[in-house]
């Protein structure tokens, strides 16, 4: 879990570098795709790993995952079309996401898999 938060942290911070530094729109789009791609398989496989050691909180962490996936398809859906999606926006949603996935409910289902051996 911990090399795929890095990963998916350097790609947020490549992401709001290139906003806040006016890239192309398009490149921006393609960054903010993979973001989606990869957090998607990142989810898929914490759910995986909470179903098969039967998390008892797998329903709420699956719906923290559901949420900041569906903000950040609602800002890509906005900045696509050209919409009001500054590059704030999602660093609001990437840091209430790393406050409440990352940070709180990651650490909780670290320790319930280390307890389980």
């Amino acid at each position: 879990m911990d090399r795929g938060h890095k990963e998916l942290m350097a790609l947020i911070n490549r992401l709001a570098d290139g906003m806040e530094n006016n890239e192309q729109k398009e490149s921006c789009s393609n960054m903010l795709g993979q973001f989606v791609e990869r957090i998607g398989r990142h989810f898929l496989a914490e759910e995986e790993m909470m179903d098969r050691h039967h998390y008892p909180k797998t329903m709420e962490h699956k719906a923290l995952h559901a949420s900041m996936l569906e903000d950040v398809l609602a800002f890509k859906r906005a900045y696509d079309t050209g919409g009001n999606a500054e590059s704030v926006t999602l660093l609001v949603i990437l840091d209430s996401w790393l406050k409440r996935d990352m940070l709180d409910a990651d650490k909780e289902l670290a320790k319930f898999v280390a307890t389980i051996g």
